[in-house]
């Protein structure tokens, strides 16, 4: 799929989707506007739109998207899938960044980066690359293997379709409780 350049001023209202508009993936410099081009992957804004309706369609926040290689080199010190329109940093109320991640993990996202507790780093780079920041510094982090875990599912499954500790041991006992988290990522379940 192609990634689109856009102008924030020509095109910043103009819908990429049913839940994301062009003015929400510009390049910032804190909360200034840091040039007018923005680079968008339509694969990124086809895998958030499947985040969307794994959540339940909550609004996903896109904290940072589209960044210059000058700011993007400064942060990180290289041009990384943010300068090519790749990724996004995104966070959905309600959910911790390492719920974000296993749910990403599942729907196929290629890069994930847990940044801190409710942000995080969601790309299609066309490779996989998990990691984990350390520290404020971008630069500081570690690779991981997979974001997903027992205590993730089991948090997701209750956050998502209100159940108790008890209907959740049963599901795990007859094998329910994965073929419903699954159905749910891929959207075919809606509660």
């Amino acid at each position: 799929m192609a990634v689109k350049e856009y102008s924030y001023k020509t095109n910043g209202n103009d819908k990429l989707s049913d839940h994301f508009r062009v003015k929400e993936f510009r390049a910032r410099r804190g909360n200034a506007l840091d040039g007018d081009k923005i680079l968008i992957s339509e694969e990124l804004i086809l895998m958030l739109e499947k985040l969307s309706r794994a959540v339940k369609y909550k609004p996903i926040i896109v904290t940072d998207g589209y960044r210059t290689e000058e700011y993007d080199k400064l942060l990180t010190g290289k041009a990384g899938q943010h300068t090519k329109g790749l990724a996004a940093d995104i966070r959905v109320d309600g959910f911790t960044s390492y719920e974000l991640a296993a749910i990403a993990e599942i729907l196929g996202f290629d890069g994930i980066g847990v940044i801190n507790n409710r942000a995080v780093h969601l790309d299609v780079r066309g490779y996989k690359s998990f990691f984990i920041e350390k520290s404020a510094s971008a630069t500081d982090t570690y690779g991981v293997k997979t974001f997903l875990c027992t205590e993730t599912f089991i948090t997701l499954t209750k956050k998502l379709f209100g159940l108790g500790d008890n209907t959740i041991e049963y599901m795990k006992k007859w094998k329910w409780f994965d073929l419903l988290f699954e159905k749910l990522i891929y959207g075919t379940v809606y509660v």
